[in-house]
């Protein structure tokens, strides 16, 4: 059976809004070492396997897993790989600030190096990444990069100064609407074409920031409800409400709906402690070893653990 590819980039936008360009997507240090981890965790366990087959067709970037099936974590995500429940990625980039820029209304970072490419479990996130420090290797928080980001784009807010042998005294005659939208009073209805022009390069530097800023703010809550779902089954199954291996597919439930994961929770019964369980069996009154041996063993195993003295008695009197 052919091994399922992987595209790690298509040089689409992704969850951070940004394209990278695949021809500026270095990979002599992931050649080296092409790590595939479980959700960017790294660490060494995380490693669930390695990538072969890496391939770049034009602006799409791909390759096949090859899972450690020795691995009992790893061996798990390939059968879910397999069967079709699992066929997202996520690349773990280093890049330099300098290299990410505004042009022609989108942000691009041009050059980056791949760090690492990693199995994830929500496939809407196909197109996130995470971003490295390429000077410590630690990883970016999201309002860092977020700011990197802004100031790329608010760093094209200025318009360049035109040359006095293209400079117009030419005015535009606006409506009231278009006055109040580029923040004129709606009685200033001329502008010189200038001015028109810098006021509209501002807005749309304005609405890249707010698109941006709406990204960023819809990933973050993505990845506070997929941790808060995370620990909710972690807890599940701690409480041995439910075995280990059913982990993935409650969490995989949480994602396609929280309030159906918890109905299921709620609905599995908790489990006694086993004192409890003796303690709801053992008899109320034997007062005489006829009593005792009416008893059935379950019953009587109970009474003498829990009441050793009266047991005790029992046997002894005279």
């Amino acid at each position: 059976m052919p091994k399922p590819r992987f595209v790690f980039n298509d040089e689409t936008k992704n969850s951070y809004g940004f394209i990278i360009p695949t021809a500026g997507i270095s990979l002599e240090r992931f050649n080296k070492n092409p790590m595939m981890l479980d959700s960017h965790y790294n660490s060494t366990w995380s490693v669930i396997g390695k990538w072969e087959d890496i391939k770049t067709e034009g602006a799409v970037l791909s390759g096949a897993p090859d899972f450690d099936s020795d691995d009992e974590n790893a061996a798990k995500i390939e059968g879910k790989v397999d069967r079709g429940y699992i066929k997202a990625c996520s690349m773990g980039i280093t890049f330099n600030p300098d290299d990410l820029k505004y042009v022609g209304g989108q942000l691009i970072l041009e050059k980056c190096e791949l760090y690492e490419v990693s199995i994830v479990a929500v496939p809407s996130n196909a197109n996130s990444i995470r971003l490295y420090s390429a000077e410590t290797g630690e990883l970016i928080q999201e309002e860092e990069v977020q700011k990197l980001c802004l100031a790329a784009i608010t760093g094209t807010e200025e318009v360049p100064p035109i040359p006095k042998t293209q400079k117009s005294d030419m005015k535009v005659t606006l409506t009231s609407a278009a006055a109040l939208a580029l923040g004129l009073s709606a009685t200033q209805t001329e502008i010189e074409s200038e001015e028109l022009s810098a006021k509209i390069t501002k807005l749309e530097a304005d609405k890249k920031a707010a698109e941006l800023q709406l990204s960023a703010k819809l990933q973050a809550e993505e990845t506070q409800k997929l941790t808060g779902i995370t620990e909710k089954v972690k807890l599940a199954i701690k409480s041995g409400l439910f075995t280990a291996d059913k982990e993935q597919d409650l969490i995989n439930l949480g994602i396609a709906n929280e309030s159906l994961l918890d109905s299921t929770i709620a609905a599995v019964p908790a489990k006694a402690s086993l004192s409890t369980q003796v303690k709801n069996t053992v008899p109320d009154e034997v007062k005489t070893v006829e009593d005792f041996q009416k008893l059935d063993l379950n019953a009587q195993l109970a009474f003498k653990a829990a009441k050793p003295e009266e047991y005790h008695k029992l046997f002894t009197q005279n």
